[in-house]
């Protein structure tokens, strides 16, 4: 199996959930395709969800789609649906994952702050104090999983965190039901968003993620 993995919004390939994750693929006989959202850190007046979907699908068009998998953590889930519908992929997994960034209900609560400012300051351990433009979201907005995961016939692995500050369970069931079979729910009892902090569940999901792309009978 071809396995594309699609970190979350100021994660990276190297971020603490994928280097594990990889070399379990990579020891079971899978090639991972690591998807890097462009311009990060150093141009983020054009990092967007838009730029990553143009990067991605130039990655996947040279790519045989009948043993793709693709999985989406976080904000990467979204990229992750919109790639599967098109592409369609063998399996498409999504991890924590929003069906949109930018809701009206994020507009005023969790992203108002953010609206008024024009930017929003986020301090990483690797690159510092990063200023994230507005515009993302103005980006972001454009993209609902909502509007394509009805589309998409192949098995679906849902992971969702029982304790997610990010990502409300109300999202992630809207996503789930609307998803057509074959579709699976995983709720993990005590898992945060950022369960790579977690060591005990970022291996659970480790062993998930790996027992879902080698299940050859389809969940």
């Amino acid at each position: 199996m071809k396995i594309v993995i699609i970190p979350g919004f100021i994660d990276s390939p190297e971020g603490k959930c994928f280097p594990d994750l990889e070399r379990l693929f990579n020891d079971n006989g899978h090639t991972v395709i690591n998807i890097a959202w462009p311009h990060f850190p150093s141009e983020l007046d054009k990092y967007s969800i838009t730029s990553t979907l143009e990067y991605a699908r130039e990655i996947l068009k040279n790519i045989n789609c009948e043993d793709l998998v693709i999985l989406g953590f976080s904000m990467g889930g979204i990229i992750a649906t919109i790639l599967a519908n098109e592409f369609k992929p063998k399996k498409l997994g999504l991890i924590v994952s929003p069906y949109q960034a930018g809701t009206d209900d994020d507009l005023e609560g969790k992203y108002k702050e953010w609206k008024e400012m024009g930017y929003r300051v986020l301090t990483t351990k690797k690159f510092g104090e990063l200023n994230i433009p507005f515009s993302f979201i103005e980006d972001a907005r454009k993209y609902n999983a909502l509007d394509v995961i009805g589309q998409i016939t192949c098995p679906k692995l849902f992971i969702v965190a029982e304790n997610d500050d990010k990502v409300s369970r109300e999202a992630s069931t809207k996503l789930y039901e609307k998803a057509r079979e074959i579709k699976e729910w995983k709720l993990i009892q005590g898992m945060e968003h950022k369960y790579q902090y977690q060591p005990e569940m970022l291996k659970r999901v480790n062993e998930i993620l790996m027992a879902f792309v080698d299940l050859e009978a389809n969940l």
